[in-house]
């Protein structure tokens, strides 16, 4: 029957009610001459014309018969339609399938054979009847039963594409939602430290050799001792957390340095250690002589691997 994705949608959505006249009408057109024609003897060599296509009763039954069904198919497409929207077959599918048998299989065989009983005492011949050898066969059983099969299957092949677009939006949406939660928590892991050139510029940006902490204020230093010092106010511990603790050591409760620009330590007078650095600063950097052991096997493992 009706090709269930066709050309002549107008649109992207499968519409029962609105889409494929062209298709309903070519099958309507069809079932109408094989009802018509059925019955005609037309003997040895198909002699249609002679004993089918000259006989006016023919005509009129073909033109009854485009009628009878074109109310029936339209009967069956809109109240299919209409069901799909109060009773989906997902909410409950053996309710919608006694739904589709009740309301539309028994009233279109209803009609077609009321039909054909008033056509029979007007004209004395039987429209919807296809005389057999052994028994009678109901056309209206048959083409009632071929169009209710046919949009209840197209109705949940509708449904199921529906259902199909709702789970592919509401994974594209889970999926987006930890895209943005994976996002959020990487610029919570790199803030902002500063603004160059009217660009943020963030933690894992810089080439950071040492951050000293002095009244709550970070001042960072970058590798390249020609950039000035940053000026910061995020908690040291905060910067800490978020910098890789094989690269750089906390001395101090103040101050953060990189492997890279220790070149060794000494005894100050005090007993404690002080820090001999590859960089230009005018500060000292002094160790506790509680954490030197610490501070020792953190700065060997490193250089032993």
């Amino acid at each position: 029957m009706e090709s269930v994705k066709s050309t002549e949608s107008t649109d992207g959505d499968w519409d029962l009610s609105i889409n494929h006249w062209r298709s309903r009408t070519i099958w309507i057109l069809i079932f109408s001459f094989y009802n018509a024609s059925a019955g005609y003897r037309i003997g040895a060599g198909w002699k249609i014309y002679k004993y089918c296509l000259s006989n006016t009763n023919f005509y009129v039954d073909f033109l009854w018969s485009i009628f009878f069904l074109s109310v029936m198919v339209e009967w069956t497409m809109q109240t299919t339609a209409y069901f799909d929207q109060k009773q989906p077959w997902r909410n409950e599918f053996l309710k919608r399938f006694f739904i589709q048998i009740i309301f539309i299989y028994l009233p279109t065989i209803f009609y077609l054979e009321c039909m054909d009983r008033l056509y029979l005492q007007i004209t004395d011949r039987a429209l919807f009847r296809i005389p057999q050898n052994i028994l009678q066969l109901p056309f209206s059983m048959g083409i009632s039963l071929i169009y209710t099969l046919f949009y209840s299957l197209a109705s949940l092949y509708r449904e199921y594409r529906a259902g199909i677009g709702e789970v592919e939006i509401l994974i594209n949406d889970e999926k987006q939602g930890k895209i943005a939660a994976i996002k959020q928590n990487n610029l919570q892991d790199n803030p902002v430290i500063t603004i160059r050139d009217g660009k943020d510029i963030r933690l894992m940006d810089l080439d950071i050799v040492l951050i000293c902490n002095n009244n709550g204020m970070n001042t960072i230093y970058e590798r390249n001792p020609a950039n000035p010092p940053i000026q910061d106010s995020h908690a040291l511990k905060y910067l800490v957390e978020r910098l890789d603790t094989k690269e750089y050591y906390q001395i101090t409760r103040w101050e953060l340095v990189h492997r890279s620009v220790i070149k060794g330590y000494e005894v100050n007078g005090d007993k404690n250690f002080r820090l001999q650095l590859d960089f230009p600063l005018e500060q000292q950097l002094v160790i506790n002589k509680d954490k030197i052991d610490d501070f020792a096997k953190w700065l060997l493992d490193e250089n032993d691997g």
